[in-house]
């Protein structure tokens, strides 16, 4: 079981090792070679049944038919629909096949919080690996995280700033400092599995398509926000309308700063930011 784990997280570290097309195929595939070990590890541990990798094998053919232009306009039309409706299935855990490792059971990270479980999902980091490794360019080089960097920055803490004030003013959580000793595990699986898939469907994936098929509308970048935020708070309706609202609020602000650095790590990194301070601070998940 530790072996699965070990070889997703490596799956989706090997992304960024192929980023520049310049690099030399092992480098720029590594991440099948190894995501392929990952799903092996989970068939055979369990987690991943074959129906399971039915969906997988679906996806990965999908993704892989979406990137090539050179294939008809109709097939890839086709790929995209295949696409959002696979990872919105394995995304929310509709479709069948998989038995995700339950790793925290109705923890209390505060007295008034509401209880908090923790799955490592299997099924919905496959998304995220599968579109930013064949549908998404990613950074390869340092000067360009640095630039990155100093692009996202000013917008971030805006987002938080927004995000959780307003999360205060409905009530939804309250000022509460703490360093759960949970802290390690939930930065791994919140930004390794979490906030990469989220924002490599919503993001890289929604928001970057519909803004490039409505690139000649006037204001056809702030649809294509807006529809990939309300998509993300629709699939967070399991916490409640509040959390619908403030999730659809953060989705904007993700798909704000993912326009204007057009870099899916400047989203991931806003993202798990977010989610940070509020773990830190904040009541988590939320009041009971």
């Amino acid at each position: 079981m530790i072996a699965t784990y070990a070889l997703l997280t490596l799956a989706v570290v090997s992304l960024w090792l192929g980023g520049d097309d310049r690099a030399p195929k092992w480098r720029r595939f590594g991440w099948l070679a190894v995501l392929a070990a990952a799903v092996a590890a989970a068939m055979k541990c369990g987690v991943v049944h074959p129906i399971g990798l039915v969906w997988i094998v679906a996806l990965a053919l999908a993704a892989f038919a979406f990137a090539r232009p050179a294939l008809p306009l109709w097939v890839r039309l086709a790929a995209a629909v295949v696409i959002l409706g696979l990872s919105l299935g394995l995304l929310t855990h509709q479709l069948p096949g998989f038995a995700n490792l339950r790793v925290l059971y109705a923890v209390r990270f505060t007295p008034d919080a509401m209880p908090y479980t923790l799955f490592l999902n299997f099924d919905k980091t496959v998304v995220g690996v599968l579109l930013l490794g064949w549908c998404h360019a990613r950074l390869s080089r340092a000067a360009e995280m640095r630039r990155m960097l100093k692009a996202a920055a000013p917008w971030i803490l805006p987002v938080i700033g927004v995000v959780l004030v307003l999360s205060l003013a409905a009530g939804y959580v309250r000022f509460e400092p703490k360093f759960p000793r949970e802290t390690w595990l939930w930065l791994w699986v919140n930004l390794c599995f979490t906030c990469l898939t989220e924002e490599a469907l919503f993001r890289g994936f929604v928001q970057a398509q519909v803004q490039r098929a409505l690139q000649h509308v006037p204001a056809g970048h702030w649809l294509a926000i807006a529809l990939a935020a309300v998509l993300f708070g629709i699939v967070h309706a399991g916490g409640g309308a509040t959390y619908v609202a403030l999730a659809t609020v953060a989705g904007a602000g993700y798909g704000w700063i993912y326009l204007r650095t057009g870099r899916i790590e400047a989203s991931i990194l806003a993202h798990f930011t977010v989610n940070t301070v509020h773990f830190f601070l904040f009541t988590y998940p939320a009041l009971q």
